[in-house]
């Protein structure tokens, strides 16, 4: 343990030993010097072991908060230091952290025993080959084995995440991994979006038929089941109503993983200290190596571990798997050398500019040419939206059906399902598209949201990846526009496409 209390030092065979007192505790480190990891339960582990290497790793999981000025400036933390301490002056830190905290005691050279105090699961994985109707592939069945079969240093340790590409077929590994322990284990799916509730709905009983799967939204559960999709927003918003129910699941599995570093999924989660299964997918984990990310990452992988698989879109298209997408530059001609913050630049050069509806559209008028219908032009704000399909429809309005879908809009699900079928010609839409949203027949898309966030980039240019008979190809238009701001992210945007190994060609707009 890290005992930041009192601490007493006596000689054993010559060498100074440290011993940490706390009322009603006392704990001495032996002289083989070994770290010892103890997993508590399946939230909470604790590290002990000679003071000089576990103060180091108190110190090395002890970070800077990005925003650390802000927060104490604007909230009641007066007293706060400004650092976020993963592991705590008594040597507990969260179990997704096992891994890092392990391998890091391994690289100060140390002996690390690990004590597991969970009950075993008793259960042998067995990875499924088919699912319902459906025929798991190679790279899922490979997903699931390096879900199923991981382990800290000789610790069987089902707590963790892989990063599948957009159309991997994350519902499959979801309902193979309950399949895999012969439904044996009371499972919970959380999800946070509607439209990802609405799909599941339909996909999951088909993959596991004749379980007894349940789908809890809101506060009224009439029945559980022995698979359980569950929207996390209910769940929190009632813990007092399903905590007793939480309290027994043996298996949680997180879509949309990347999204999970918050007070609602800390509340479910922290409830689910039985669950000695707990995975998270997401097309977009763990993507961002900056520094003011951080902390971000390390509260997801607080709660489900480090990654053990990673498979790219590049390789889904390699494969056969998802369609092969032609990504283009797009240049705006004009200029912008006005000296503005983010906003008002965004407003003047993108949402309130002819020049960029212009620009736009003759990219959309280019690829209707060559029947590249159906056609997804994705905004960042609802006013850039709204401009955009009036602009439209005022220039195409007579010979296509173009509609328009953002958060506020009324039958939104109406219209995304239209367009699902072939009812719609060409959708503008704000970034609410970016997650959940499967539109196999699309052929081309456009990005004009000029954002600088690798994850929601490639989560838009995943709209595209889904496969289908009527198309070959896919084409992707990223509009790059003027400005101190737009300029840098449009660069940005250009190096993601590229780590992703896509073939980038710049066009003059």
């Amino acid at each position: 343990m890290i005992l930041r209390n009192k601490v007493m030092k006596k000689k054993i065979d010559g060498e100074a030993i440290a011993f940490y007192v706390i009322p009603c505790l006392s704990l001495h480190i032996n002289s083989t010097l070994m770290i010892t990891i103890t997993i508590k339960n399946c939230n909470v582990c604790e590290i002990s072991g000679p003071a000089k290497f576990t103060n180091k790793l108190y110190e090395m999981f002890r970070i800077k908060h990005p925003d650390a000025w802000h927060i104490m400036m604007y909230s009641r933390a007066k007293n706060w230091d400004g650092y976020v301490k993963y592991i705590s002056d008594y040597g507990q830190f969260k179990i997704g952290l096992l891994n890092k905290v392990y391998n890091e005691c391994l690289k100060m050279g140390q002996k690390v025993k690990i004590i597991d105090n969970r009950l075993p699961l008793g259960i042998k994985p067995v990875i499924p080959t088919v699912m319902g109707d459906k025929e798991l592939r190679e790279v899922q069945r490979e997903a699931l084995e390096k879900i199923l079969y991981n382990k800290v240093g000789n610790t069987p340790f089902l707590i963790c995440a892989s990063d599948l590409a957009v159309n991997f077929g994350k519902t499959l590994v979801f309902c193979g991994l309950h399949q895999a322990f012969k439904r044996k284990l009371k499972t919970v799916l959380l999800l946070n979006s509607a439209d990802l509730f609405k799909q599941f709905k339909k996909e999951i009983p088909e993959l596991l038929p004749g379980e007894k799967v349940a789908f809890i939204q809101g506060s009224k559960c009439s029945e559980w089941g022995n698979f359980n999709v569950c929207m996390v927003q209910s769940l929190a918003g009632n813990i007092n109503r399903y905590q007793k129910f939480l309290s027994e699941i043996d298996m949680v599995l997180i879509d949309e993983a990347d999204v999970i570093d918050n007070k609602t999924y800390k509340t479910v989660i922290q409830h689910l200290y039985n669950s000695r299964v707990r995975v998270g997918l997401s097309g977009t984990l763990y993507m961002s190596e900056l520094k003011k990310k951080l902390v971000h990452n390390m509260n997801i992988m607080s709660f489900i571990g480090d990654r053990v698989n990673q498979v790219k879109l590049a390789e889904m298209i390699d494969k056969g798997y998802s369609t092969p997408i032609i990504c283009k530059l797009v240049y705006a001609h004009y200029k912008y050398t006005k000296d503005e913050d983010y906003p008002t630049e965004y407003k003047e050069v993108i949402s309130d500019n002819v020049k960029a509806w212009r620009l736009s559209l003759s990219r959309t008028k280019y690829n209707i040419r060559r029947k590249r219908l159906p056609a997804l032009i994705v905004c960042k704000f609802i006013g850039h939206c709204e401009n955009l399909y009036r602009y439209y429809v005022k220039h195409l309005g007579n010979q296509y059906n173009i509609q328009y879908v953002h958060h506020k809009t009324k039958g939104r699900d109406e219209i995304l399902q239209a367009f699902r079928e072939g009812k719609i010609d060409i959708l503008i839409a704000t970034t609410i598209i970016s997650r959940g949203q499967n539109f196999p027949e699309l052929k081309y898309l456009q990005n004009t949201a000029s954002m600088d966030s690798n994850e929601k980039s490639l989560q838009i240019l995943g709209r595209l990846a889904r496969t289908h008979m009527n198309k070959k190809k896919a084409y992707l238009d990223d509009l790059q526009f003027p400005g101190n701001y737009l300029k840098r992210h449009g660069n940005h945007r250009r190096m993601y496409y590229q780590k992703e190994k896509l073939k980038v060609i710049r066009v003059e707009g």
